[in-house]
């Protein structure tokens, strides 16, 4: 495959945030929930497959940057991208603030990520595209390993009985679950055109690790731990030790979620530079990534209250973006002005 972005990306809005609301919501029937959001997830896919199509041959700024209404979608793709970046980097310090570097100051511990995935902005895409096929290798051997350690901890009593919070409890836990894991995959629009087919594979495979550690967590934890630990995917892999006296094994699973945030990132700020206007688009590139970087740590990271408050809002927020995308694929079909811009972009190119 050209990219695996998709795999990352699905995943990326899972740690911390994810598992954190379906067990709020759903309980020990959360793996239901991602059961019916994966399928929910994928009719939004099939929604973006036309805008990725629509821009397969050139850039999305090169394009929208032509018209007017195309300048409004552009900022409001800008903000998207900002938005997600703003949720990474509260959940990173986060949670190294937790389980690590309990008095390291958060803009410290973000400023390296950051700095890293600036990085990256400077090379060709095909790098971070590369280092997606590359990663998504090592991220699910790692989980298939933790899974075998976890095996004799698991307790299928802890399952049972199913179906034990309401019906309307599960329908929200599976729209909250198709939102984080699927909206934010317009990201990819920007990167090497991959087909449908090929989005699906991914997202059903991340969908899969994600069912299989959330079945862990259930197995292993039970009620009411799952809905104690504010990293609960990350407290289900203290509890192994390997011949009775190898501990502390879980600190080698976080780099899953590192490759997940990370690759996210990269992304997000790669599109962002690619979204400015190309002049003096580095110095706004590093302005724009200070600010972002200021909000998450200083503003919203300071202030616990603040921080629940993304939590809970999050899907919401990212439905009000699904919702404005749906209205660019329309605004897409039908501006005769924009095809005959892509159109004459196609041919020049």
């Amino acid at each position: 495959m050209k990219n695996r972005l998709t795999y990352f990306l699905t995943r990326a809005s899972m740690f911390g945030i994810g598992y954190f609301l379906m067990f709020k919501n759903a309980g020990k029937d959360a793996w239901i929930a991602i059961i019916l959001g994966t399928l929910i997830g994928i009719m939004i896919l099939f929604i973006y497959k036309y805008i990725k199509e629509f821009f397969r041959q050139i850039n999305i700024r090169e394009v929208l940057s032509k018209t007017t209404f195309g300048k409004i979608y552009l900022l409001l793709f800008l903000l998207f991208y900002l938005y997600l970046i703003c949720v990474i980097l509260i959940i990173l310090p986060m949670f190294v603030n937790s389980f690590y570097l309990l008095y390291t100051p958060k803009l410290i511990v973000v400023i390296p990520f950051l700095l890293l995935a600036l990085y990256i902005t400077h090379k060709e895409k095909r790098v971070i595209e590369t280092l997606s096929n590359l990663l998504c290798v090592f991220s699910v051997i790692i989980i298939l390993t933790y899974v075998l350690f976890l095996i004799k901890y698991i307790d299928f009593s802890n399952l049972v009985p199913v179906y034990t919070v309401k019906s309307t409890s599960i329908i929200k836990a599976s729209l909250i679950y198709a939102s984080i894991s699927s909206i934010p995959q317009l990201v990819t629009i920007n990167y090497t055109y991959t087909s449908f087919k090929d989005d699906l594979k991914n997202y059903l495979l991340a969908s899969l690790t994600t069912f299989i550690i959330i079945s862990c967590i259930i197995l292993t934890l039970g009620e009411p731990l799952i809905h104690i630990y504010s990293f609960p995917e990350y407290a289900l892999l203290k509890q192994i030790k390997i011949l009775d006296f190898i501990e502390n094994i879980e600190n080698l699973s976080t780099f899953i979620w590192y490759f997940d945030l990370f690759i996210a990132l990269s992304s997000l700020v790669t599109n962002i530079k690619e979204t400015l206007p190309k002049e003096y688009n580095k110095v706004s590139l590093f302005i724009i990534s200070l600010i972002i970087l200021l909000i998450a740590t200083k503003i919203i990271g300071q202030n616990y209250r603040i921080i629940i408050t993304v939590f809970y809002t999050y899907p919401y927020v990212l439905c009000i973006f699904l919702f404005i995308f749906i209205s660019f694929a329309i605004y897409m079909k039908y501006s005769k002005k924009l095809k005959q811009i892509k159109n004459t972009l196609v041919e020049n190119n």
